[in-house]
């Protein structure tokens, strides 16, 4: 004898969207309304999900009025999540082989006392 299945009445489902329209998970909206969390999804998944995309759509809404507002808070932070901006920026520097040889030379140079000149006259070799 097959389950029997439970009814989703007008009262299940004015709460199914009112818990949707805050943000519950699907366990939460189960627990809240005692329907069992596979049967919600698969008889309300589909309303469940128009009703999240329609809280993501009032809080956008709530964030630009925010943003007109001066909510300077709310800019940065829809700043660097939506425009990808940064509070850092770093700087990546691209050197040779050669560079770094000199570089380093120049350190371990310094590290053994000596300072490092650019002047071809002060060159230890003698001509």
């Amino acid at each position: 004898m097959p389950a029997h299945k439970r009814e989703i009445s007008k009262a299940d489902e004015a709460e199914i969207i009112k818990y949707a329209l805050v943000g519950c998970y699907d366990k939460t909206i189960a627990r809240l309304t005692g329907i069992p969390e596979t049967t919600l999804k698969r008889r309300c998944g589909d309303l469940i999900a128009k009703k999240r995309a329609e809280r993501k759509y009032n809080l956008r809404v709530a964030q630009d009025k925010a943003v007109t507002a001066g909510n300077s808070a709310l800019l940065i932070f829809l700043g660097k999540n939506e425009l990808g901006q940064v509070d850092k920026q770093e700087r990546v520097i691209d050197m040779g082989e050669e560079t770094i040889k000199t570089v380093l030379g120049i350190i371990n140079g310094c590290t053994k006392g000596k300072l490092p000149s650019n002047d071809p006259r002060d060159s230890s070799e003698t001509p």
